[in-house]
Order: structure tokens, then sequence, then C-alpha cells
């Protein structure tokens, strides 16, 4: 027989879901123009309008690890400066996360 203690879970995560975030264009807007556009699939004029809006712009929330492998190395290397959030620190009544990875 069990005692009175009352039984405690661990949930562990293997896959924390992240937002990419835009923080700056950098030199070169064209190219990272170019590089969202091949990662999303859509026209060149569009991809071009969302990474000139006034920075920080959310490109993706909530995506996995494979996605943020897919998406971040050609931004960054078209000159773009791309920002990982931890997803639930945007949720209401949640505590900000101390570090967000760079």
């Amino acid at each position: 027989m069990r005692g009175t203690e009352p039984e405690q879970f661990l949930l562990v995560c293997d896959e924390i879901p992240q937002d990419i975030v835009l923080l700056e264009v950098g030199p070169r807007p064209l190219d990272v123009a170019k590089a969202l556009r091949e990662l999303v699939g859509g026209g060149l004029w569009r991809a071009k309008q969302t990474v000139t809006q006034a920075p920080p712009v959310r490109l993706a929330e909530c995506v996995g690890d494979e996605v943020i492998s897919k998406w971040v190395g050609p931004l960054r290397d078209a000159g773009a400066v791309i920002q990982l959030r931890t997803w639930w620190r945007h949720r209401p009544g949640l505590p900000p996360l101390p570090v967000d990875r760079p």
C-alpha cells in the first residue's frame, strides 16, 4: 500500500516551439527578401514588403527545430539578424524565460 504522499511527475519536452523573428534586414534587403520568398514560396514583391516592415517582424510562430534549421540558415546567410524566441514567452500569465537562443 502506498503512503499518503502525492505523486509528482516531470514532463520532458524534446522540442520547445520557437518564434522566428526578423530583427534587422542588414545591408542586403533584396537578398533577404529572395531567401524569404524561397522559403515561403510567395512572390518577391510580398517578401520584400515583409522584410521592409518596421522590425521586429515575426516570420514564423510556434515552429520546431526542423523548420528553424531550414529557415534561419538562409536568412542569416543573406544578411538578416534573426532571433529565436521561446513560443510561450508571449502568452499571457506565463513568466518570461531568462534567455533566448541567439
